[in-house]
């Protein structure tokens, strides 16, 4: 019985790994994740790849996408939740697909590897969620 319980309480508890860093997980199997006015897509397992450049530093592009209130400005920022650090914004760029739809393009950089909650606020609407930025 007891053998039995602690089973269950192994596979019931969360991993170290999500323990340490506690990704979002998107609800649509798309990987679709935000609200009806600002949403994005996570990478699958939580894991954001980010390239490395020739300084040493990590960055890479996020993508926002508003379903309303095209108008509205962009503002996003980044810390990191396992240790000290703060993400660094290069840029937010608003840009069109070839549908006509719209979307904005964040160039960022990260002070390190680990576990970070990004943040995207858009007039109203606020969008977080927790990557674990992993470089290639």
């Amino acid at each position: 019985m007891i053998a039995e319980l602690l089973t269950v309480l192994a596979v019931a508890s969360p991993s170290a790994e999500q323990q340490l860093c506690p990704v979002t997980r998107p609800a649509h199997p798309s990987g679709r994740y935000g609200s009806r006015r600002l949403w994005t897509m996570l990478p699958v397992g939580g894991g954001l790849r980010v390239q490395q450049g020739d300084d040493g530093s990590i960055g890479t592009k996020l993508g926002w996408i508003p379903d309303r209130d095209r108008g509205l400005r962009l503002v996003v920022g980044g810390r990191r939740l396992d240790a000290p650090g703060r993400m660094r914004v290069l840029g937010v760029h608003w840009g069109y697909s070839s549908t006509g739809r719209g979307s904005w393009a964040t160039a960022v950089e990260f002070a390190s590897a680990g576990c970070w909650r990004i943040t995207g606020r858009a007039g109203p609407s606020t969008l977080s969620y927790v990557v674990k930025v992993v470089p290639e």
